[in-house]
């Protein structure tokens, strides 16, 4: 039998410590935003994704100034064609040809 003892790894000392805290805060304030955003567009599967990858805000981020942005800019010009035309929002339901 080979008898090899368990040894911990090091400590971290006081500015590795620094530095896994402000690693976790970032990730939690990204992912915080992201989520939020996700669940108030509706949007299950980046809800989803976005809860389950640990990206260090990375994919956060894409999702808040990439994905989102477009969905905003479709929300604005869907607004600005119903002002234009009279016609009330269709609340959900797709548009009548």
């Amino acid at each position: 039998m080979n008898s090899k003892t368990h040894q911990s790894p090091p400590m971290p000392g006081p500015g590795g410590k620094a530095l896994l805290g402000a690693a976790i805060a970032w990730s939690l304030a990204w992912k915080g935003a992201s989520l939020w955003r996700a669940a108030r567009n509706g949007s299950k599967p980046w809800f989803v994704t976005l809860l389950v990858a640990n990206t260090l805000g990375v994919l956060d981020a894409i999702y808040l100034f990439g994905v989102d942005r477009r969905h905003g800019d479709e929300a604005l010009v869907e607004r600005v064609i119903l002002a234009e035309t009279g016609e009330p929002p269709q609340r959900g339901h797709a548009q009548e040809t």
